[in-house]
């Protein structure tokens, strides 16, 4: 923290000493990065009118939408798009970024075609490219002619590739499906190793890998979870599920800990599961985690117990917190996520941050409730409550981006009148 200060420091001096755009914008990033969001809003809204070129209306456009201004972002977006057309990498960047910020306006049927645009074989080359180390995307442009778009798929091999995280594979798996119904003999899907157990058993009609090096050469075409989103979700609200979509082993055995402190018998008392932070550094962080700390009105209601299915390393106040209000650790002996998702089959309800655990939940059809900060993922679109993704959640949003005070309140005061958990 002291170092970030410190670079926040640093970036105001700078912007002090020469007030141009690359200084204010630099500043407006560490303003953001330390939560101080009146204080960036206010700074990056004094610079549309004192902008250059269409390169810096355009990266405003984009540090804006980040801000959660995405009202302000879509007409600079709009505006610098087509002025930058030569600059393939620059293009594939602001069209993604208009895509997302009409998802977030719920202009969804002007959202989803600017973003199916961008799986055309051409822009996979492009998106390849920005992602791989050093830019060098050589493993893909063998294969570029294999990227699955607008052809059918009856007859043909599919290779899934991995793309996002685990969050993401378990909301888009459901596409699998699709393949399968429209005739591909066989789906092959890229999964972590953290995932696989769960994969493996969940019912899906798919061959999981973990290595894909063979199957590129081998198979008929190649796609990704996102692009199968832009294929077959043709509206906001289908395919949509009502229920369940993966399947969980008959006979599981959990680790001998998590038995103990998670029993078959119940208390009486509502359980509840917590997942709170990521360590991901997506691109909503720092907004997207909460600190332990800021749940203490949930933490308070005696009629609950919680348990803890954060993994990873805890922070020393983190320990404290979970000790003084008698929050399980479970989170500390979970090996994958096959064993999350039969530890919610014995929850109630979870509760958590926009991360894999939420997904698992709503994928199960267990009852959660999701903390959205007001700059959320375009996935979940203008909703306010419910989402069509999963019946069984909740969307408790931001009204204000960085300020959870009333998100907490609102689901404490849930929790207290007895309310159902979804």
């Amino acid at each position: 923290m002291t170092s970030f200060n410190n670079n926040l420091a640093a970036a105001y001096v700078a912007y002090q000493a020469e007030e141009n755009f690359d200084s204010a914008l630099q500043l407006v990033r560490r303003l953001r990065g330390a939560c101080r969001v009146d204080d960036a809003i206010a700074l990056v809204s004094q610079w549309p009118a004192r902008t250059e070129t269409p390169m810096q209306r355009a990266q405003l456009g984009i540090d804006m939408s980040y801000l959660g201004m995405f009202e302000h972002a879509e007409p600079l977006l709009e505006e610098t798009l087509p002025q930058l057309a030569a600059n393939a990498e620059a293009f594939y960047q602001l069209q993604l970024e208009l895509a997302i910020v009409k998802y977030c306006l719920g202009k969804y049927h002007q959202a989803h075609p600017l973003l199916k645009a961008l799986h055309e074989p051409e822009w996979c080359e492009v998106w390849t490219r920005l992602a791989s180390p050093g830019r060098d995307n050589n493993w893909f442009l063998p294969f570029k002619d294999k990227v699955l778009h607008k052809q059918p798929v009856a007859g043909k091999s599919i290779l899934v590739s991995g793309e996002g995280g685990a969050g993401d594979l378990l909301q888009l798996c459901r596409y699998m499906e699709k393949l399968r119904q429209e005739g591909a003999t066989v789906v092959y899907c890229q999964v972590p190793q953290s995932l696989q157990g769960l994969m493996k058993n969940s019912g899906l009609d798919i061959v999981v890998v973990g290595d894909t090096a063979d199957l590129m050469r081998d198979c008929d075409f190649i796609t990704w979870p996102f692009a199968l989103f832009t294929r077959y979700q043709h509206s906001p609200y289908f395919p949509c599920t009502a229920g369940a979509y993966l399947a969980l082993a008959a006979g599981y055995a959990l680790p001998d800990l998590v038995e103990e402190k998670l029993p078959l018998q119940t208390s009486g008392r509502q359980r509840i599961g917590l997942a709170w932070r990521s360590d991901s550094g997506v691109r909503h962080e720092p907004f997207r985690s909460i600190e332990l700390n800021a749940l203490l009105p949930l933490l308070e209601n005696t009629s609950a117990e919680f348990f803890s299915l954060q993994v990873g390393d805890l922070s020393e106040s983190e320990k404290v917190m979970m000790e003084r209000h008698r929050i399980a650790d479970l989170g500390a002996h979970l090996r994958s996520f096959e064993d999350t998702a039969h530890v919610m089959e014995r929850l109630d309800l979870v509760i958590s941050i926009d991360s894999a655990p939420a997904h698992l939940a709503g994928a199960r059809n267990r009852p959660v409730w999701l903390m959205l900060p007001q700059a959320s993922d375009y996935r979940w679109y203008d909703c306010q409550r419910h989402t069509p993704w999963y019946s069984s959640m909740r969307l408790y949003r931001q009204a204000r981006l960085g300020d959870w005070q009333p998100v907490i309140a609102e689901m404490a005061a849930a929790l207290s009148a007895g309310k159902p958990p979804a």
